[in-house]
């Protein structure tokens, strides 16, 4: 099993960045894990942008990837929970398990269609930059509280 976070675009704050690098080093002592990232669609139409961003994230998806959108109107966990799932679905994958980030706008239609599982992180809505770090913390999270390594309070 190999985890791959796809996002749209790639954070620009630096205090962003160094939180998604602090979780991404402690995340890989568990699994293996790659971060790509397709770029933003330059487009004034935001339903435009959204299907050119979902075009390149298919582009970047292989048949049998087990694909994990993430979006506010996906299944809601708590921790203890999101780790469970993470156990029995994740673990559980021969083959790459791709979480997808959208950009500002979301997903597009098709990158839906093709998910396999669609997960929220919060019912709020919160930038696609935060999303990527808390993404990742949970998951890092997820892996201590599956291995029994102290962290989880």
């Amino acid at each position: 099993m190999k985890i791959i976070i796809l996002s749209v675009g790639k954070p620009k704050d630096v205090h962003v960045v160094s939180l998604a690098e602090h979780y991404f080093k402690r995340l890989r002592s568990f699994v293996p894990v790659v971060l790509e990232s397709v770029p933003e669609a330059k487009d004034p139409l935001p339903s435009k942008k959204v299907e050119r961003e979902g075009v390149g994230l298919l582009k970047n998806l292989r048949e049998r990837d087990f694909l994990v959108t993430l979006e506010e109107r996906g299944k809601c966990f708590d921790s203890r929970e999101f780790a469970e799932w993470v156990q029995t679905s994740v673990e559980r994958t021969p083959g790459r398990v791709v979480l997808a980030i959208g950009g500002a706008f979301g997903l597009s239609e098709d990158v839906r269609r093709r998910s396999d599982f669609s997960l929220s992180l919060s019912p709020m809505t919160m930038p696609h930059e935060l999303c990527l770090v808390f993404l990742m913390e949970q998951l890092y999270r997820a892996f201590t509280l599956i291995r029994g390594v102290e962290y989880h309070h």
